[in-house]
């Protein structure tokens, strides 16, 4: 498994053409996300010893690695991260990284259960944006073998992952999925690797 991070601040001129094509239309912002994305997925790419080539966005927007390989970008205000491995030696792979800020207590009931909230032992804001966290890094991993979005409340943060309250293709109801998460004074970081 390889990872990289780049700063979204700075500019990353190492776009393919059908990565270039993929951010027409969006704000200098997004464009610049995107750019530092994919410039840590090539990174990526290069430390797992696979040939230069683009990560092209799909139409459900995720990055669309090579045959070969499993991988994920993330991005807050301040970095961006990319993930990757060899499709022979992980099934999926999934990453978030938000910066560590309360989100409103109004959303955390959109996001998280009371109990789920209490496992984070955290105030409300806190324990919600990790909480939002986990459940991205897990839907990113997920998706690529189910292909079904998710909302929300589909998984449930447990003492030992991430689990699915129902079925949905390549994951039976109650399938766990394991999520690491880090925090320091400024990002909250979570992985989960399948």
């Amino acid at each position: 498994m390889a990872h990289a991070i780049r700063d979204p601040r700075e500019p990353h001129l190492s776009l393919y053409a059908d990565e270039e094509a993929a951010i027409t239309g969006m704000g200098i912002k997004r464009r610049m996300e995107f750019a530092a994305g994919r410039s840590a997925g090539h990174a990526v790419l290069e430390s797992l010893g696979c040939p230069a080539t683009s990560i092209p966005m799909g139409r459900d927007r995720a990055p669309i690695w090579p045959s070969d390989v499993v991988g994920s970008v993330s991005h807050s205000q301040d970095v961006c991260v990319a993930v990757a491995a060899l499709s022979c030696n992980v099934r999926a792979i999934g990453i978030d990284v938000e910066n560590l800020t309360s989100l409103d207590d109004d959303l955390a009931a959109d996001i998280a259960s009371p109990r789920e909230l209490a496992c984070m032992n955290a105030p409300v804001g806190l324990a919600a944006l990790r909480v939002f966290s986990m459940k991205e890094a897990a839907y990113k991993a997920q998706y690529p073998i189910s292909r079904t979005p998710l909302d929300f409340d589909a998984l449930e943060v447990t003492p030992l992952g991430l689990r699915f309250r129902f079925p949905v293709p390549g994951f039976h109801r109650g399938a766990l999925l394991p999520v690491c998460q880090w925090t320091n004074a400024d990002l909250c970081l979570s992985l989960c690797v399948l």
